[in-house]
C-alpha cells in the first residue's frame, strides 16, 4: 500500500510506524497522488487548500481512501466528487470505546497533578455518561472517588448504578457540594449562572467542540478550571496513535 501522511498531531508519527511496520510504504505528504492508495489529512477542521486543492484530488484514482481525524467538510465534497472513500476516524465507535482509557488516565493525571487533596476520598461529578463519561466514571470509582453522573434517561441512570456509580438528575446537583465537576458533552450543560452556583469547584471539560462550559467563567471561579480537548494527542500518544493505526490498516484491508 502507497500512502501519505499530513502530520499535525503527535499520535501520526506512531500512526506512521504502525503501518510502516506492516508494510505501507509512505511517500512526502504534498508528493504527486498518481499511484497512492490512501492519504490520512490532520485532525484539524480544515487543510491547505493550496496544496491539496482540485488539481490534486484530480490525481487521485477512483476508490483511493482518504482518511482525516475529524470530519472535514472540505474533504467531504472534494471526496463526493471524485469518487474517493473518505473515513473521518473519530466518528467510528470503536475509536472512542478504545480512545477511552487514554482519555480517562489523562483527565486523572491532570488532577492528580492540579489538586492539593488526594483524590481518594474526593466527591465529583461527571456531567454525560456516554463512552468516554462511564469510563472516566468507573476508573475514579476504583481510585475511592465519590462519583456522581449527571444522567438524562432511566436507560443512563440504571447503567450508572450497575457500574457503581451514583446518577443524578440536574435538578438535584445544586443539593450536593462537589470539589471537581467534569464535563464530556459538548453542548452547554451548565449555563454560566449554574457554574456561579459552584463557585470554588474544579471545572475541567474534556469534550469536543464546542464544548461544555464557558472556560472564562469557569477560570474566574477556580484558577486551575482547565479546558482539555484532545486528551489521546497528548497522554499515551504511542497506545494512541495504534489505535488509530490499527482502525486505518483494518480500512486498507478492508476488514472495517
Amino acid at each position: 500500500m502507497q500512502g501519505a501522511i499530513v502530520r499535525d498531531d503527535h499520535r501520526y508519527l506512531y500512526v506512521e510506524n504502525f503501518l510502516r511496520s506492516r508494510g505501507c510504504v509512505f511517500h512526502e505528504a504534498d508528493a504527486r497522488p498518481e499511484g497512492l492508495d490512501f492519504v490520512i489529512f490532520p485532525f484539524a477542521a480544515d487543510v491547505d487548500k493550496s496544496v491539496f486543492d482540485d488539481h490534486y484530488f484530480a490525481g487521485l484514482r477512483e476508490g483511493v481512501r482518504i482518511f482525516s481525524g475529524i470530519r472535514n467538510a472540505y474533504l467531504t465534497e472534494r471526496c463526493a466528487a471524485r469518487g474517493l472513500n473518505y473515513h473521518a476516524i473519530m466518528e467510528d465507535r470503536g475509536i472512542a470505546v478504545k480512545n477511552a482509557v487514554p482519555t480517562s488516565e489523562g483527565v486523572i493525571a491532570y488532577l492528580v497533578t492540579s489538586r492539593t487533596d488526594t483524590l481518594a476520598g474526593s466527591r465529583m461529578l461527571v456531567i454525560g455518561y456516554g463512552v468516554c463519561g462511564s469510563d472516566l466514571s468507573k476508573r475514579l470509582t476504583s481510585l475511592g472517588v465519590d462519583v456522581y453522573a449527571l444522567v438524562r434517561t432511566p436507560e443512563k441512570e440504571a447503567q450508572a448504578l450497575a457500574d457503581g456509580v451514583t446518577p443524578i438528575y440536574l435538578d438535584k446537583i445544586f443539593e450536593i457540594d462537589f470539589d471537581t465537576i467534569i464535563n464530556t458533552v459538548p453542548g452547554t450543560v451548565l449555563t454560566d449562572e449554574m457554574l456561579e452556583r459552584k463557585r470554588g469547584s474544579l471545572f475541567v471539560d474534556i469534550a469536543s467542540k464546542p464544548y461544555g462550559f464557558n472556560m472564562e467563567t469557569a477560570k474566574r471561579l477556580n484558577e486551575k478550571s482547565a479546558l482539555l480537548p484532545g486528551i489521546p494527542g497528548k497522554y499515551a500518544v504511542r497506545t494512541s496513535g495504534e489505535i488509530l493505526g490499527e482502525y486505518i490498516f483494518n480500512i486498507l484491508r478492508g476488514n472495517a
